[in-house]
């Protein structure tokens, strides 16, 4: 029989303030990358591409770490257990640090530059390693945590 007490919901108001902390770091830290790429010469759409590359691997492993998942192992949802942290981390700190707008700016900017290989570029950087970052991060966190119960169960 299962004696836990389901937690209250978390308040909006900590929702709100965690997710706006998470913000402001994340986005101090791509505006560090920014920075950084800058002062070795590179131009500021390689840092957008990296930090958006990073970004997606992290939130493919967020929340593959903390999503609730069903008898077979399928991600079922991420429980208010977890609510807190996928706001810090999620929509905080990782949707300061990536930037779709960004990547949107330099594409049309790419375009109207007429810098069609550096549109096709940034395009396939942000998408398709994006979400291939985004499923690696996620499978290997998924394979570690299936490890992890294992041993626990065992």
């Amino acid at each position: 029989m299962n004696h836990q007490h389901a937690l209250p919901p978390v308040p909006i108001w900590k929702l709100i303030a965690v997710a706006c902390a998470g913000g402001f770091v994340g986005s101090a830290a791509r505006a560090g990358m920014e920075l950084g790429c800058s002062s070795v010469g590179l131009p500021g759409w390689t840092a957008r591409v990296v930090v958006n590359v990073l970004g997606a691997c992290a939130i493919g492993a967020l929340f593959a770490r903390l999503c609730d998942v069903d008898a077979r192992g399928i991600p079922v949802g991420i429980s208010s257990n977890n609510r807190l942290r996928e706001q810090l981390w999620g929509a905080g700190f990782l949707g300061g640090f990536t930037t779709v707008s960004g990547f949107a700016w330099d594409v049309a900017s790419a375009v109207q530059d007429g810098a069609f290989e550096r549109a096709a570029l940034v395009l396939t950087a942000d998408a398709v390693l994006g979400i291939a970052a985004a499923a690696l991060g996620y499978s290997m966190t998924m394979a570690r945590r299936q490890v992890s119960e294992r041993k626990d169960a065992a």
